[in-house]
């Protein structure tokens, strides 16, 4: 893997710069991050001992506002806004709208991502309380769990997210000049990406020859389609006894969890076969979706698949899966 992935990132280093001067000039912004995870036990019918499955993982990054002390933000583009824990917005003293929905919203006019400066970012005031099993894995210091880095801020700086290496680029020119060519000449795949109206990273692929939507989303550990597709397209799974709960989003009560292998499973010209899919009941009346919509691909689906997210250049691109079987 480090073979293949050193020639990304020495090509970007050659093109900021390397140095403070270069990224200023250029406007670009390399930022390294860390996994964080956490795990939960379940029960799956049939077997005596409990099984361990992860319950979440998720790239974190460093994140400095108004010249704070950085704080370790979470990745998620499933999040379509940016989002601030309560206790630390108050204690930098940010100003919030209480009019504009269903959580405050503050407003910042400086939020640095590792060396990167962003401008004028929207983060909604909500409580980060639902990631309280989620820590560093195997790396020193703590998750403050202070914030998530959402779509819009993604959007806004051409940001591109290397699942394998951790590492983010921005690029508010949403050109970090790596073609779709080059990125095939190293062994991905290319699915085309769009962003929806509703800040959505939407890819468009086939369970079973029936088309759908899959939302990416590098916040949940999880890929998680919803009880209707499983129906319609007959893929057997396993049951559990798992009741689905998760972060900032509204399960039915009593969700169940199950999974099983998809047989037929394509991305654009990406051959998916063989992925393991999480099912439950979403409770996700999505209207942006440009076709029906089918549930979220987690980090289970990106990491193992050495997806890189191209939010400026509209492009998803993997790898064949390395999951071990």
């Amino acid at each position: 893997m480090s073979v293949c992935r050193f020639p990304i990132v020495f090509w970007l280093c050659l093109l900021v710069g390397g140095t403070q001067s270069g990224i200023a000039q250029q406007n670009f912004g390399v930022v390294q991050g860390r996994i964080a995870e956490g795990t939960q036990q379940y029960s799956q019918l049939g077997r005596l001992m409990p099984q361990r499955r992860g319950s979440a993982l998720a790239l974190t990054v460093p994140v400095s506002i108004n010249g704070s002390k950085p704080t370790w933000w979470i990745v998620d583009t499933g999040s379509t806004i940016c989002l601030i824990d309560p206790s630390f917005s108050k204690r930098l003293g940010l100003q919030t709208d209480n009019n504009v929905g269903p959580f405050p919203v503050a407003m910042v006019s400086n939020l640095q991502i590792g060396n990167f400066r962003c401008d004028g970012i929207a983060c909604a005031v909500r409580s980060m309380g639902e990631l309280s099993s989620v820590g560093l894995r195997n790396e020193p210091g703590s998750l403050e769990k202070t914030g998530i880095v959402g779509v819009n801020l993604l959007v806004k700086y051409g940001g591109l997210i290397n699942c394998r290496s951790q590492q983010v680029f921005f690029s508010p020119t949403g050109n970090l000049g790596m073609s779709r060519e080059k990125y095939e000449q190293m062994g991905f795949t290319y699915v085309p990406l769009n962003v929806t109206p509703k800040n959505r990273l939407e890819v468009i692929g086939t369970l079973a020859g029936k088309e759908f939507s899959f939302f990416l989303d590098s916040g949940s550990f999880s890929t998680l389609l919803d009880n209707s597709v499983r129906n319609g397209t007959n893929i057997p799974v396993f049951a559990t006894n798992t009741t689905i709960k998760g972060p900032f989003h509204d399960f039915t009560k009593n969700a169940r969890y199950t999974y099983g292998e998809a047989s037929d499973f394509k991305l654009a010209g990406y051959d998916a076969k063989g992925a393991r899919l999480g099912f439950t009941t979403l409770n996700t009346q999505e209207t942006s979706s440009a076709r029906r919509f089918a549930g979220f691909l987690g980090m289970d689906f990106l990491f193992f698949r050495s997806a890189i997210i191209d939010v400026g250049g509209r492009a998803l691109y993997l790898k064949p899966s390395s999951r071990p079987r």
